[in-house]
């Protein structure tokens, strides 16, 4: 098995157990803000190797300022490593920032690959070359207390960046945990929010899956939803 076959294995088992955790104590997942920190923790403890090299660039870091040379004096001490799983990532392209969304909530690198990252102007950045960094998993997180409707009328704006991000990646997740999976009339929703979705999507040639970890009833896994 690749490390990056293992890796999705492992994220999905680890969905698994984020979502009985949601089951049995889903006050403690009330918002969005604990998902993230919360799955980041469980995969980091799982992950081996923990970490990968990591080749950190000056090109955009003012070597003038005293900050940078003392971040760069620390990391030859410390050694060239970060975790494998790293949230709120930035991707960069040819040295570039910027143009369409280049942040997403989650990624999870292959074990035997090298990272490539750039400095900001002033201080550390979190700024991830996707030309030579490959990634296993990617993925963006939402939670119904933002509403609902969110999902139903602004998910496929993640979907669209996940489908259209040209780096090389594994597998795109679209993670949904759903505090309301039931309607005012008690109907399941999720069947009608896919086909929202779906209406709403154009064609693309990137496979995303969903996963949907409502309240109330077992994780569900939606695959391509955008496919070939």
């Amino acid at each position: 098995m690749t490390s990056e076959s293992a890796d999705i294995r492992l994220f999905e088992d680890t969905l698994q157990q984020l979502h009985q955790d949601f089951l049995d104590h889903p006050f403690h997942y009330g918002n969005e803000n604990p998902i993230m920190p919360e799955l980041y923790r469980r995969l980091r403890t799982k992950l081996s190797p923990e970490t990968v090299p990591v080749q950190y660039l000056q090109d955009h870091s003012n070597m003038d300022d005293w900050r940078n040379r003392e971040m760069f004096n620390r990391l030859d001490k410390e050694g060239h490593k970060i975790p494998r799983v790293r949230p709120e990532v930035r991707f960069y392209d040819n040295g570039i920032w910027g143009g369409a969304k280049t942040d997403f909530d989650l990624a999870v690198f292959p074990a035997k690959s090298d990272i490539t990252m750039q400095g900001k102007k002033e201080g550390i950045g979190n700024f991830i070359d996707l030309n030579r960094s490959e990634v296993s998993v990617l993925c963006e997180i939402k939670h119904s207390m933002n509403m609902s409707g969110r999902f139903r009328s602004g998910g496929e704006t993640d979907i669209k960046a996940l489908a259209e991000f040209p780096g090389k990646v594994g597998r795109r997740y679209f993670l949904f945990m759903d505090w309301w999976p039931r309607d005012g009339y008690d109907n399941l929703t999720l069947e009608k929010d896919i086909r929202q979705l779906k209406d709403r999507i154009d064609e693309f040639d990137r496979r995303i899956d969903v996963g949907y970890l409502p309240r109330d009833r077992e994780i569900e896994f939606v695959r391509d939803i955008v496919s070939y």
